[in-house]
């Protein structure tokens, strides 16, 4: 007898970041298994343009204009999303910025600026603080929710010349964690998926990971859905690394 790992029974998903990589690639797996979905960003005719194919096929999939750094806009988004759709099953927070500085590469930490220190961590950290805001009172109210953050490895090991990134996602993963712990008993899990490096292009082989190559956005997008799915009910404060082995530590040795 075949079994799926991953059922949707008439969910409904958000996702932040959606004109990204990985927030499409969350988008096109969600679609594949009939989830009704909410593809959001701060242009909402990005997500219009990358989305078109998925509509076409016949995905109930919508986009909708949210910057994360806005609390008003947030909870617009979602008033918005739940009028339209009726109810949300599924909060995947992926919205985010790894280097949006204006210098090129890496920056020591006692060059950082601090304006740009607190805007990254307003878009990585507090963004998402805004969209759990928005949308737990209405999980808790129908007592089922999944809510997945988009974290990473830097967040677990650190980033030199990032500083300001690796704090942010270090963060994350604590408030992944403590909301895991806090809603638990609610029907809610919060989980989160820490991607490694992740090829904009074609995979090839490169160093750097165990594996010896970059990861693509379908298999960060893999490990989020999983988290989503109804399947997935036992599984909440976990911090799931897609990084090739990367964190296992140096990788400068063959066996």
């Amino acid at each position: 007898m075949k079994y799926d790992i991953c059922s949707f029974e008439n969910r409904v998903a958000v996702v932040t970041g959606a004109g990204g990589n990985i927030g499409l690639a969350v988008c096109r797996q969600l679609a594949g298994y009939g989830v009704r979905i909410a593809a959001c960003d701060v242009d909402a005719k990005i997500v219009e343009e990358r989305i078109a194919d998925l509509k076409a096929a016949g995905a109930d999939i919508r986009a909708y204009s949210m910057d994360v750094l806005s609390r008003k806009a947030v909870f617009d988004a979602i008033a918005a999303i739940l009028s339209d759709f009726g109810k949300i099953d599924i909060m995947i927070n992926n919205a985010g910025v790894w280097n949006h500085r204006d210098v090129i590469g890496r920056q020591r930490f006692e060059e950082m600026d601090p304006v740009e220190w607190k805007r990254l961590l307003e878009i990585d950290l507090d963004g998402v603080f805004h969209c759990c805001q928005a949308i737990l009172p209405h999980m808790i109210e129908r007592g089922y929710g999944r809510i997945i953050n988009t974290t990473s490895i830097a967040g677990e090991v650190g980033l030199p010349g990032y500083a300001d990134y690796a704090a942010a996602k270090a963060g994350l993963i604590m408030f992944t964690k403590t909301l895991a712990m806090e809603n638990a008993k609610k029907g809610i899990t919060v989980n989160c998926v820490s991607p490694g490096m992740v090829a904009r292009g074609e995979i090839v082989a490169e160093p750097g990971t165990w594996i010896g190559r970059k990861g693509g956005a379908d298999e960060m997008a893999r490990a989020m859905v999983f988290l989503a799915a109804d399947e997935s009910g036992f599984m909440t404060g976990v911090d799931i690394p897609v990084d090739g082995g990367r964190i296992l530590g140096p990788h400068n040795c063959d066996m």
